[in-house]
């Protein structure tokens, strides 16, 4: 779960309402600042000027979440990789390689004033080729970390069956279970595009249609 920490029960989602207030990167809805503090060589991934503009212009505004959504500042430094699970006993930087080819990042991050839930965007560019290779990392985070305790919670990933083909890109359930509270559920949505990628994490269960509208709107604003 990206940068900075949103609740002390992960290391990588994001909440957001699916698009009308329907995470597990870097937590689950409240500020960062109040998660536990992580080395930040652990948690930050390469990230320069390459496509700058490019990857900006890839970010959505506020409104295309729905209504209630504002920009919010996001931590400082370069953004994480949004699926970073630092807190996973089996997780290894080393398994994961594509992530010493992301040559650029940008991330924005939202906040729905009604609710308080919080969402999180980062959009990487890779060196040619590697972008593929990174969405095959994203696989393989998800069926090592697939289900994990952390924090008092647990912490469970399951790849959903999409019309995206595999090389661009994929949409994973995450679902945070603590003891005396409502399961919390989150869509995370990565969507490839030649070297870059774009992933959004949504919170709540989401219907095909609403991954399949999530998927066109981060891939057009790629293209």
């Amino acid at each position: 779960m990206p940068g900075g920490r949103d609740r002390p029960a992960v290391t990588v989602v994001l909440l957001l309402v699916v698009l009308a207030v329907a995470g597990l990167t870097a937590g689950c809805g409240a500020d960062p600042a109040s998660r536990p503090p992580v080395a930040e060589g652990a948690r930050l991934t390469a990230s320069g000027p390459a496509d700058r503009s490019a990857l900006d212009l890839a970010l959505l505004q506020p409104s295309g979440l729905g209504a209630g959504w504002q920009q919010s500042p996001h931590p400082p430094g370069p953004p994480p990789w949004p699926w970073l699970q630092a807190d996973c006993p089996a997780y290894r930087d080393g398994d994961y390689p594509a992530q010493g080819h992301r040559i650029g990042a940008v991330q924005r991050r939202y906040r729905h004033e009604p609710s308080e839930l919080v969402a999180t965007q980062v959009v990487e560019a890779y060196e040619p080729g590697w972008a593929v290779r990174a969405l095959d990392d994203v696989r393989r985070v998800v069926k090592t970390c697939f289900r994990y305790d952390a924090y008092g919670a647990t912490i469970s990933f399951t790849p959903l069956d999409t019309d995206l083909p595999p090389a661009d890109g994929l949409v994973v359930q995450g679902r945070i279970e603590s003891p005396g509270a409502p399961a919390r559920l989150t869509l995370l949505v990565a969507v490839r595009r030649g070297d870059r990628i774009s992933t959004l994490n949504v919170p709540g269960p989401a219907d095909r249609g609403t991954v399949s509208a999530v998927a066109k709107k981060l891939g057009d604003l790629l293209d």
